[in-house]
């Protein structure tokens, strides 16, 4: 599912098909806002490595795209043969940089391997290309999109008079029982990947190094 479906089923939901009540970028905001919740119950694993270019303990983030949190970091590297086991390595993160804990500095030369988690993605929405989310759980998104949606149109419709014969009233009290079942699909889901194989060992899309 895309931006353009995913919206117009948001829209079908709000039965404001024509975009009356809610504009496109408000539908759009509002599925941004369930995606960030459900990316941190259902988060896409994610892997790439860190070139070093001088000797140091610590890196930037800033271009691990949709970063919400670290895994786990394997140092030293080879890409070519890949060291087996792999040496795991402690490690703090403190906003976009990353700390290793290591009695040794990494060199020049050396490459990092870094597994973690980001934010799921939808295309079409904030330049995605492509969309992560499973099919399953496509209606939960739509689900939390419609109460933010209704819950935003709540708080700005207060005092003024629309095209909708809905109060705000109407839109708090609707948007917060939906809100209710998205959080409950998410403790649903928040229980499901606590117990399912791949949520403890994988699978990790691989990206470029940074």
């Amino acid at each position: 599912m895309n931006l353009a479906t995913m919206r117009d089923n948001v829209e079908a939901d709000l039965d404001d098909a024509g975009n009356a009540i809610w504009s496109t970028d408000e539908i759009d905001r509002a599925i941004t806002r369930a995606l960030v919740e459900y990316s941190k119950v259902n988060p896409l694993r994610a892997a790439t490595t860190i070139d070093v270019t001088s000797e140091t303990r610590e890196f930037d983030l800033s271009g691990v795209s949709g970063l919400l949190r670290m895994a786990m970091v394997w140092w030293p590297y080879t890409a070519a043969e890949p060291e087996y086991p792999p040496n795991w390595v402690k490690f703090r993160v403190w906003a976009d940089t990353l700390y290793l804990q290591t009695e040794d500095e990494p060199q020049s030369g050396d490459v990092i391997r870094l597994y973690y988690f980001k934010k799921q993605t939808i295309d079409g929405l904030e330049g995605a290309t492509d969309t992560t989310v499973p099919a399953d759980d496509e209606e939960v998104i739509i689900l939390g999109a419609t109460a933010y949606a209704a819950l935003e149109k709540a708080r700005t419709a207060i005092g003024t008079v629309g095209v909708s014969q809905e109060t705000p009233e109407h839109w708090r009290k609707w948007g917060n029982e939906r809100l209710l079942e998205f959080r409950a699909g998410l403790d649903f889901m928040r229980e499901r990947e606590a117990t399912a194989e791949d949520a403890r060992v994988g699978p990790w899309e691989v990206e470029g190094g940074i």
